[in-house]
């Protein structure tokens, strides 16, 4: 069955990687949520997609500020275990890893949780390095491009998720995969009709900022079935 995965949250309302956003997420149904992960100068993990947070009076750097003055000037951002204990045993939480050199700091909020999560990130080095610390984490590698070898660079990484820019997932990418014993998720798939066709071709997982219902929109979708996409569309 497809994972459905809400990106950042669902944000139709509310801000992006907020508590807020992941609690609307929870409330329309969806299996899991995707967030970012940056790491403060006090070792906090902070949910944020940028490197700084950005506020009408004033820019600071995450990574070069400590929390306290990061949640001052931005009271929303929430710390990664917040989040982790919101929707722990409610959905899954795919953690995106933003930046290198804080991988321990990561494992050690992982290890503290009893939420479902996985990580992933476009750095395939550091999600080789998130296997040194935590051997039994599942982990994913970030792809914009199509490969000639996605398997190999699973492989490489030690990973199963390849999270691949949708227009490049098609039934060939997908058996290509999982004959090397991983899955495929798509991202960011914003119209019903492309959940449709990627569920039809058997995503693991489809990420969305759609501010609906999966279940919803599966069920009215299996009413307008159509051709699906092969490796030779």
């Amino acid at each position: 069955m497809t994972q459905y995965i809400a990106h950042r949250g669902v944000h139709d309302v509310f801000t992006e990687n907020t508590l807020d956003a992941f609690q609307r997420a929870l409330d329309l149904g969806f299996q899991a949520i995707e967030l970012d992960v940056h790491v403060t100068a006090d070792g906090i993990c902070v949910v944020h997609h940028d490197e700084s947070v950005i506020t009408p009076k004033v820019a600071l750097s995450i990574r070069g500020t400590y929390f306290d003055t990061l949640h001052a000037a931005a009271p929303l951002l929430p710390r990664l275990d917040e989040v982790l204990d919101l929707v722990a045993g409610k959905a899954h939480v795919h953690v995106e890893l933003k930046n290198r050199d804080v991988e321990k700091e990561l494992a050690n909020v992982l290890r503290a949780t009893r939420a479902d999560a996985s990580v992933h990130s476009f750095d395939h080095e550091v999600v080789l390095r998130m296997k040194r610390f935590l051997p039994q984490l599942r982990t994913g590698i970030l792809q914009t491009s199509r490969l000639v070898d996605s398997v190999h660079a699973l492989k490489a990484a030690e990973a199963t998720d390849l999270w691949q820019w949708h227009e490049f997932v098609d039934r060939a990418l997908i058996e290509e995969v999982a004959g090397g014993g991983g899955t495929v998720i798509a991202w960011t798939v914003n119209t019903p009709s492309e959940w449709r066709v990627l569920d039809d071709l058997g995503v693991a997982g489809i990420c969305t900022d759609l501010p609906i219902s999966p279940t919803l929109a599966s069920v009215q979708s299996s009413h307008h079935r159509g051709p699906s996409l092969d490796a030779n569309t």
